[in-house]
């Protein structure tokens, strides 16, 4: 009886993560319907108050979610990895080496894109003939000569920023689902079904805000919230499978290599995409330093849920 409400609490916190995820993922979207925030011009949309406080607001949120909440799980995952000798010993911070290895991973596939995508629109891009003529005593000659005039320089693709978010706090949010599949009382399960859910949904807002201003086409804006929307749930189903078997509190090479990555790859994130902003004024520090202080809340939440860690050498 006790292993069948323990399902049913786990299966309806797959269910209430995924909706309500989707529904604070889109509500960026469905503001904007009433206060135009992306009607404004192309250029200052993102200098708009408001807008540039909600940015700053996720920027400060991911600052929290970086450096509390997920540096510290990977450097004890990955101490917890060389101590059981499933990775090799070394004489240096292994942890802080595969999160700058992250960090500069990012930026390389993203200089690639950017170079890429620029060869691209160049070469499709073409000249303007200006006609230059020149005029003595009022008569007009023929034209002296040809002057080849490029274009202005392309846009940077705009969905890029959202990329690299998606793709590192999936990675994440993947292995929090994981977390809550692998608790063993209902009462656990609900406490960090709810500390992960407010995390997850103040993150999605944010992301969703990050990504519309981006001016992301809807397409791949779409698929960008579905995936962060869904990792989450599966990851709570692969820890289900997981907590069936005996192997459920062995740390995971993987989970701590990719776990990482994604911390680097957020801190690059951060500081080149959302916070990159010099003296934009007190109400937009305020508003960062409030989503910080909001994710630090919630990560003593989560702290209190989990407990200490209880790894296992295999």
């Amino acid at each position: 009886m006790a292993d069948q409400q323990l399902m049913v609490a786990k299966i309806v916190a797959i269910v209430v993560l995924l909706v309500v995820t989707l529904i604070f993922c889109f509500l960026p979207y469905l503001l904007d319907r009433f206060y135009k925030w992306t009607k404004r011009a192309k250029g200052n949309a993102r200098e708009f108050m408001v807008v540039l406080c909600l940015l700053n607001f996720g920027g400060g949120v991911l600052i929290a979610t970086t450096f509390i909440h997920m540096l510290p799980e990977v450097v004890e995952l990955v101490n917890a990895l060389q101590q059981c000798r499933m990775l090799v010993p070394t004489p240096f911070g292994l942890p802080e080496v595969l999160l700058c290895t992250g960090f500069y991973l990012m930026y390389f596939i993203e200089e690639t894109m950017h170079f890429v995508v620029r060869r691209r629109q160049l070469r499709k891009r073409p000249a303007v003939k200006v006609v230059v003529e020149v005029q003595e005593e009022g008569q007009k000659q023929e034209p002296q000569a040809e002057l080849v005039v490029e274009q202005q320089e392309p846009e940077e693709p705009n969905w890029l920023r959202g990329l690299g978010i998606i793709v590192a706090l999936s990675l994440h949010e993947l292995f929090g689902g994981m977390a809550i599949g692998l608790e063993m009382s209902v009462d656990t399960v609900w406490f960090m079904c709810g500390a992960i859910a407010v995390h997850k949904l103040v993150l999605a807002f944010c992301i969703g805000m990050e990504i519309m201003m981006a001016h992301t086409r809807w397409l791949i804006a779409v698929i960008y919230l579905l995936v962060f929307s869904i990792v989450t749930p599966i990851g709570l189903g692969i820890g289900i499978a997981v907590s069936e078997t005996s192997s459920a509190n062995e740390p995971s090479t993987a989970s701590g290599i990719l776990q990482s990555l994604a911390c680097g790859t957020l801190i690059y994130v951060i500081f080149f995409e959302i916070v990159a902003k010099n003296h934009a004024g007190w109400r937009v520090f305020v508003s960062s330093l409030v989503g910080f202080i909001l994710m630090f809340g919630l990560q003593i939440a989560i702290g209190e849920a989990k407990g200490k860690s209880h790894f296992v050498c295999p």
